[in-house]
């Protein structure tokens, strides 16, 4: 409940109009600057994309294919960031930075943690019955709103989220999310090593992967999920084909807790995704 009123409270605080006239001591950073930027691309890729979910698996052609336009925005401090340089894209980010220095940023941040999926659209695109999805309610996926610290190297960065996901998402649990990025240049290619850990309440994962008392059937067993993780280890490349065009790719492992794998709606632990594609800059 504090972490809601915090989180409101610098809300408020960033609404409030910033006083040209205000004088700034020259050791303080303001995030009031007057740039603007903006970046907007284009991909088209082909993924090997599986689901923890038991019985969810891309069967048809065009599951392997996507496509989507990616908008990175800055403006005084608020941005929206597409991470384009990730294997693992989770729809865009939105934020603002509370404080900037050379080495260190702290910012609001909200975006999507989990996805969320819809058993009886699962059901109806698959090739096969999935028993254990039957008369399950839908999952919304699990949109956050926390605070991220981020601390700058020379060629590698570590940030931390700190989120809620009670305002925006039905779980009312929260989020700590770590990931370490470190970029290896290497003749014409760029190189993104990233390393992650993600702890999920226990609210959390009783809502995506839990069963509740009026869910239970014959092929669905009662399931109290209790507060779990994922382990994630990423490569991702990027190399320029053209002044506009260049090629991405990479690989993602990830790995799960118990209290995931043990859920009778899931049958795997660890999952490998793969994608390769196209990105055009606009």
């Amino acid at each position: 409940m504090m972490l809601k009123y915090l989180l409101c409270s610098l809300l408020l605080i960033t609404a409030l109009p910033s006083f040209s006239n205000e004088k700034i001591p020259e050791n303080e950073t303001t995030v009031f600057n007057e740039t603007f930027s903006w970046q907007a691309m284009g991909n088209i890729f082909v993924t090997y994309n599986p689901s923890l979910l038991a019985g969810h698996d891309q069967e048809e052609v065009f599951d392997y294919f996507g496509a989507g336009i990616l908008l990175d925005v800055y403006y005084k401090g608020f941005f929206i960031q597409s991470n384009h340089r990730r294997v693992s894209l989770q729809g865009a980010e939105l934020g603002y930075q509370l404080v900037v220095t050379p080495k260190w940023e702290l910012d609001i941040i909200s975006k999507t943690y989990l996805f969320g999926y819809q058993p009886e659209d699962i059901i109806d695109d698959a090739d096969k019955p999935i028993p254990t999805l039957v008369g399950l309610s839908d999952r919304n996926a699990g949109e956050g709103v926390g605070l991220r610290y981020t601390r700058y190297h020379s060629n590698s960065s570590l940030s931390v989220d700190f989120a809620t996901l009670a305002p925006l998402s039905d779980s009312n649990g929260w989020v700590v999310d770590v990931l370490y990025t470190y970029m290896l240049p290497y003749r014409n290619w760029d190189i993104y090593l990233s390393g992650g850990y993600t702890h999920y309440s226990e609210k959390v994962m009783d809502y995506f992967y839990g069963v509740n008392s009026s869910e239970v059937t014959p092929d669905r067993a009662y399931y109290e999920a209790n507060a779990g993780y994922r382990v994630q280890l990423e490569l991702f490349a990027q190399h320029p084909i053209s002044t506009s065009w260049s090629f991405a790719g990479g690989v993602t492992y990830s790995h799960y807790s118990d209290s995931t794998k043990d859920s009778p709606l899931v049958d795997t632990q660890d999952l490998a995704k793969v994608k390769l594609g196209v990105i055009y800059v606009f």
